[in-house]
């Protein structure tokens, strides 16, 4: 009963694709309870809940997402002396247990369950195997979302940095200004970038637009290099790309954007 969707994505991102949903015909019903699904043989009745009124939704398939949780119960991990917490391995930065030499990667650990996230813990899981000294860093992690246009989002959001008390910088650009993005989808969408107010280095990118699930790399590698706004002004965009939309939006969080 959640009162939008995606409640993990930055709000905006999700405005705009709730708008490009129902423009393409799709009912979306937010803080609704589903009470009960009923087989009616070809079609099911969804029997909903919403501010105390009842209702009915007739459907042709029925699609029950409930998110995910690790499957660990039946490893017996206790004999080994490994910890858990909700049946989630606990393991530190190098991807090692509690017990010395055992690691544990991917959806086990529970966090943020994705494949490109569980493949790089395996690979820093084998480098200390095997003697090096790599760490896991969960703030170049980027969260993507393959709807259409598509959505991703780096490190912080605007509400996890006024969660925190963090002082901060929006640069946002409409994608609407974008030639490469007006030529692929009408313009629709936009990157928006948060920056230290002080110290102006990166702290989050969210995308939503054509190529955002490419794009967000250059949020996570400025995140992971502690880069500035200004390092992105400096490096030089190809045009005509969607990617010259980043760089518009680091020169939107100075007060610069060109095309904006």
């Amino acid at each position: 009963m959640l009162p939008r969707l995606i409640m993990n994505m930055d709000e905006e991102l999700v405005a705009v694709a709730e708008k490009a949903l129902v423009k393409n015909g799709v009912d979306i019903l937010t803080s609704t309870k589903v009470v009960s699904i009923e087989n009616k043989g070809d079609l099911a009745s969804v029997n909903i809940e919403k501010d105390g009124v009842s209702n009915v939704v007739q459907a042709e398939k029925v699609l029950v997402c409930l998110g995910r949780k690790p499957a660990t119960s039946g490893l017996n991990m206790e004999a080994a002396g490994i910890e858990s917490e909700r049946e989630a391995i606990k393991v530190n930065d190098h991807m090692e247990t509690n017990v010395r030499e055992i690691y544990a990667v991917g959806d086990c650990i529970g966090g943020t369950m994705l494949a490109h996230i569980a493949s790089v813990q395996g690979e820093i899981a084998s480098e200390n195997a095997m003697g090096e000294d790599s760490r896991y860093d969960e703030r170049t992690n980027p969260g993507c979302v393959y709807t259409q246009p598509e959505m991703a989002s780096v490190g912080y959001n605007e509400e996890k940095a006024k969660k925190e008390g963090i002082k901060y910088d929006v640069g946002m650009f409409n994608l609407g200004g974008n030639g490469k993005s007006i030529i692929m989808n009408g313009g629709e969408g936009f990157v928006k970038i948060i920056s230290h107010s002080r110290s102006k280095k990166i702290l989050g990118m969210q995308i939503i637009g054509p190529r955002a699930t490419d794009l967000i790399t250059e949020g996570a590698l400025a995140i992971g290099m502690n880069a500035g706004v200004e390092d992105i002004i400096k490096t030089i965009h190809a045009h005509p790309t969607v990617g010259e939309a980043v760089r518009e939006a680091a020169l939107a969080a100075e007060g610069r954007a060109i095309h904006g």
